[in-house]
């Protein structure tokens, strides 16, 4: 029997906020770099169990990031203009076509008249919910319940070792190269401003990356581990 699947979604447009407003000195003139609108997409699962035709989610789980994909265009462009562009990215993270079609509508309808140069930029949040049937639990559950959860114990949130964090090394951004996003906000680095660049070559905003790290020491994109002391 096939998995009953669901998709609903949210488009939204935000303000950008300027994270690193004091800009690192330096005997060189900073290069400007072309301004740009993004457009991030992020796709979420959720599971939802139901028990003799009562439904009920999974117990302490949020839903789960799955797939994160970012757009740049400049600004003054219109995002209408890359709707090609977003299709490609929905069919890519394997959302069905007849929710594909409603989402580009809902963009098309959210960027209709709006100033890419205002500083705002788009979200498309998708949340996959995924139905499953639960099982009355039983002492073969109980036991295959214990081997999983000793198997997990690395993948429940443990913050990294203070020493790690400030290890990390601190960085300036190079204001000629192109625009970089952090991943834990979904908002630009500035260029010419200061942040961390993981033992993984990952760079994200200096609070950003601390605040995440302190709940959890795996990176946010690749999933490289820090130290950590497990509890």
């Amino acid at each position: 029997m096939e998995t009953p699947v669901h998709y609903d979604y949210i488009v939204r447009l935000k303000p950008k906020t300027n994270r690193n407003s004091q800009r690192v000195n330096s005997d060189q003139p900073l290069q400007k770099v072309p301004a740009t609108f993004p457009v991030n997409f992020l796709l979420y699962r959720r599971e939802i169990y139901s028990l003799h035709g009562v439904s009920f989610s999974a117990i302490d789980r949020r839903p789960e990031a799955i797939s994160r994909k970012i757009i740049h265009f400049l600004v003054g462009d219109s995002p209408i203009h890359h709707i090609d562009d977003f299709k490609d990215i929905l069919i890519d993270m394997g959302i069905p076509g007849i929710k594909i079609s409603q989402i580009l509508f809902e963009i098309a309808a959210k960027a209709h008249g709006i100033d890419t140069c205002n500083g705002v930029f788009m979200i498309v949040s998708i949340r996959k919910t995924v139905y499953q049937e639960a099982r009355l639990r039983n002492e073969e559950d109980d036991t295959a319940r214990a081997v999983r959860e000793s198997m997990e114990v690395a993948a429940k949130p443990i913050p990294a070792t203070e020493s790690s964090i400030d290890a990390m090394e601190r960085v300036v951004l190079d204001a000629s190269a192109s625009a970089r996003v952090c991943t834990v906000c979904m908002e630009e680095i500035d260029g010419g401003s200061e942040a961390i660049r993981m033992p993984c070559s990952h760079v994200y905003h200096s609070d950003c990356i601390v605040k995440w790290l302190q709940t959890s020491h795996i990176c946010p994109l690749c999933r490289y581990h820090m130290p950590c002391e497990y509890l």
